[in-house]
């Protein structure tokens, strides 16, 4: 195969802001307000000199304490947030204790919250009665953002193997196409959720099965074969991964859904509920059948007690994936207590989870194919061990976000771009001056994506973030693991991850199949 007919992309073209000195909206709203407080100062104090003084004093304090260098964090924000994670530290909200911890109910160990508050105002759509009781259904109403309704499938994903480069990427336009589906005006969902999940494998059914077989051989030859085969399985049993994906659907509350919603009430005597649970599955049996034909294999959509055992394994490795006769809304989230550096995870900490933010900006600008991301999804190496601690797998969560951009707004955001981009490039080529190539790669995403998205592409926008859990059996070992999964993100194209120092309680969330980790912007909204 040809290297021209590999399907590839370049996402990290994004590396700068195309604002007013690449500066972020609060910054330049906090000058801007700087200034009108520096002139009402020196016009109501008469234009003495006492004025101009507080006035420059004024306007050098907010420069120095609001400007971003480097795209690193201003004073005041590193100031702010420091302020608000020791209120969420009096306030104990980076702790939550399970109704089974021995902890529960002791004043001095449990600030008593009923459920983990960085799950906010999350619950399971009530659809008892309504006919579709099998479905779940979560509504999320956190304040600052539209009411979203959330369900989560479960993929088997694309088939390893003997596959070649081709069919990876007509997998990989498949599975555009499926996105540019769900992108249309016609959808209700207007975002997805994709997660990957890598836990050690449990190699017990395959041991029992292999015991099963041995048991039928009466041929003494075999015997070498059999105990060679036992001592392979020995070896590779704790070092074997798991993998697991999931595609969650994200269905706003919009007026055009809430119309749906009426008309189904009107037409089928409905409750509320029960007809918002109806437009909700009409769009989750779309989505199913869409994704089966985009190559995703067998799809499956989670009920509430699969659902809750998901998200309680991905936060608890103790309990597998798919027990869950006990798994509930209620009970399925672990105890846990958010520390600087990891979360400790369970009633006595054994787990440490570190979460790790991936900005767009850190994927390098360059060509990537349908498998840039196969080193840091499968090929983390696991940890060797040594003589106090067993050998095992490096436990990761991966989560993208994706939001969906109308093509309308995306052609109009794009065409802003790419003459901003060129105007600017013309004025440094007038001034003789040369950069670092910033320019030219801004110049060139913007470029790019005018053309993906001219009319008749059936090319919608897209917003993107990633985030990615990384979980030790203590932090030594939690060390080493980050350590691992950053040197496959090199190896991924992945320039950077940005680690949630203090954060890490509230960042595991966005790893959850919960829909969460973007913020609302003036596209998507």
């Amino acid at each position: 195969m040809t290297a021209d007919e590999m399907r590839t992309a370049v996402l990290g073209g994004e590396i700068a802001r195309r604002s007013w000195l690449g500066l972020s909206r609060p910054v330049l709203v906090a000058w801007a307000a700087s200034v009108g407080v520096a002139l009402a100062i020196y016009l109501l104090g008469g234009g003495a000199t006492w004025t101009i003084i507080a006035a420059l004093a004024l306007l050098l304090g907010v420069f120095a304490a609001t400007m971003e260098w480097h795209d690193k964090p201003s004073l005041a924000a590193r100031r702010a947030h420091s302020l608000r994670t020791w209120l969420r530290r009096r306030r104990g909200e980076h702790i939550y204790r399970n109704p089974h911890d021995p902890a529960y109910g002791d004043p001095a160990l449990d600030p008593g919250w009923t459920m983990p508050p960085p799950l906010g105002v999350a619950a399971p759509l009530p659809v008892g009665g309504t006919g579709l009781d099998e479905m779940f259904i979560v509504r999320t109403a956190n304040p600052g953002e539209r009411v979203y309704f959330s369900v989560i499938l479960a993929v088997e994903g694309v088939a390893d193997g003997l596959r070649g480069n081709a069919a990876y990427a007509a997998t990989s336009t498949a599975f555009g196409v499926f996105l540019a589906q769900m992108a249309r005006s016609s959808s209700h969902v207007r975002g997805i959720q994709l997660l990957h999940r890598s836990v050690p494998h449990d190699m017990t059914r395959h041991i029992q099965w292999a015991a099963a077989q041995v048991a039928l051989l009466d041929d003494a030859r075999l015997t070498p074969a059999v105990e060679s085969y036992g001592a392979l399985v020995d070896v590779i049993a704790p070092l074997a991964e798991e993998h697991r994906s999931f595609i969650v659907l994200r269905i706003p509350q919009t007026d055009a859904f809430m119309a749906d919603t009426a008309r189904v009430a009107r037409a089928k005597n409905a409750t509320t509920h029960g007809a918002i649970a109806q437009v909700v599955r009409d769009e989750t049996e779309r989505a199913t059948r869409l994704l089966t034909l985009a190559g995703m294999g067998r799809v499956d959509v989670l009920g509430e007690r699969r659902a809750c055992a998901v998200s309680r394994s991905f936060l608890d490795p103790r309990y597998k994936i798919d027990r869950h006769r006990d798994a509930t809304w209620a009970s399925c989230w672990p105890s846990y207590i958010g520390g600087t550096d990891n979360v400790a995870v369970g009633p006595e900490g054994r787990w440490r989870t570190r979460v790790g933010l991936i900005r767009p900006r850190a994927i390098e600008p360059v060509p990537l194919g349908p498998l840039w991301l196969a080193p840091l999804l499968t090929g983390v190496e696991a940890d060797p061990g040594d003589e106090d601690t067993a050998p095992m797998p490096t436990i990761r969560t991966l989560s993208v976000r994706i939001d969906f951009v109308p093509a309308h707004r995306a052609r109009a955001a794009a065409r802003g771009d790419v003459t901003a981009d060129q105007a600017r490039r013309s004025k440094d080529h007038q001034r003789g001056k040369l950069d670092d190539g910033s320019v030219e790669v801004l110049a060139t995403a913007s470029d790019r994506r005018r053309h993906d998205l001219m009319p008749g592409s059936g090319h919608h926008g897209a917003v993107y973030t990633a985030s990615i859990a990384v979980t030790g059996r203590d932090p030594d070992d939690l060390d080493r693991a980050c350590l691992r999964v950053t040197e496959a993100a090199n190896d991924s194209a992945i320039a950077e991850i940005d680690w949630m120092t203090g954060d890490h309680d509230v960042a595991v969330f966005t790893t959850l199949p919960l829909a969460r980790g973007l913020a609302t912007t003036s596209y998507t909204r």
